[in-house]
């Protein structure tokens, strides 16, 4: 009957999977990791009340316009691109300029530098947003896939040594929990950097997926920690399902400099290490215990 009960949750993952969700962005708000990052350096000539500064990591430009003119954003000469904010006295405005974009678009620079400039029409005067393209260091890479590659070993050999023993199931619920955990602080971390976006929905455009894999690896690890069958096929499906929508979308948070994230692009890099390499360890770890069976509960 547990057997009969695996394979039909087994079949309701396969037809679930594909509508559950639509695929994860790599961060909220469709921001992603970056090599480079803008910065401004000020106004030419300084305007007192208007402000101007790189916000999301460099994504976008945030103008507070706390004058008593309203301030037009310029397009680029001779183009009629629209989309350029005019932000009225006391209001203010983020955008997506495509100068920015065009600096963050070039190669890295001798110097890690690349000048950039933004003009605005304050009133009638004509002002100059000065700013740069900076590119930081890389992080170690080889460490951060090192990290990865233990996240992933560490539960696949303990599902293999202990899929016959009574450790062996906790482990799985373990790692489970913790993968799934791990994803979600990583899509929180995410939805809290957009700034002038509903943090809900940021956080449904971040998950995709994960919307099934987040239930499904909390009832995987409980069910598991029961004793019941259903169980290390649930996490194997959450494992699984985990690594794969992080592996294409989240991989680059692992090389670049630049993440967008809340608290800190190191704690990011461990969490993403873990879903990725921890996702593919519960699958094989659950692999490992539904072939050995789940040991009998103690009587």
């Amino acid at each position: 009957m547990e057997a009969r009960s695996a394979a039909v949750l087994a079949v309701l993952v396969a037809l679930l999977l594909p509508a559950a969700a639509t695929p994860a962005l790599a961060h909220a708000g469709g921001l992603t990791s970056a090599t480079n990052q803008a910065r401004v350096l000020g106004l030419d000539p300084p305007v007192p009340g208007l402000s101007v500064r790189a916000v999301e990591f460099g994504a976008r430009l945030r103008l507070d316009n706390g004058t008593a003119r309203p301030v037009v954003v310029e397009p680029l000469p001779g183009s009629a691109l629209s989309g350029l904010p005019t932000v009225a006295p006391g209001e203010r405005a983020w955008w997506s300029d495509p100068r920015v974009t065009a600096a963050a678009a070039g190669p890295r620079p001798p110097g890690d530098r690349l000048a950039w400039s933004v003009p605005l029409r304050v009133g009638d005067a004509a002002v100059t947003v000065r700013g740069e393209q900076y590119w930081p260091a890389p992080p170690a890479a080889a460490l951060w896939w090192a990290a990865a590659l233990a996240a992933l070993a560490v539960p696949a050999l303990a599902g293999v040594l202990g899929a016959a023993r009574r450790w062996g199931p906790a482990v799985l619920a373990a790692a489970t929990a913790t993968v799934g955990l791990a994803h979600l602080l990583h899509v929180v971390g995410s939805a809290l950097v957009p700034e002038d976006r509903p943090f809900a929905l940021m956080v449904l455009s971040a998950a995709g997926y994960a919307l099934l894999g987040w239930p499904l690896a909390a009832a995987g690890a409980w069910l598991t920690l029961r004793g019941r069958p259903a169980g290390p096929l649930l996490c194997c499906a959450a494992g699984g399902l985990f690594a794969i929508v992080i592996a294409p979308v989240d991989a680059f948070t692992l090389v670049d400099a630049v993440v967008p994230f809340a608290w800190g692009a190191a704690f990011d890099r461990v969490l993403v290490a873990l879903t990725l390499g921890g996702g593919f360890g519960v699958a094989a770890a659950g692999v490992a215990v539904l072939r050995r069976g789940l040991p009998a509960p103690a009587g």
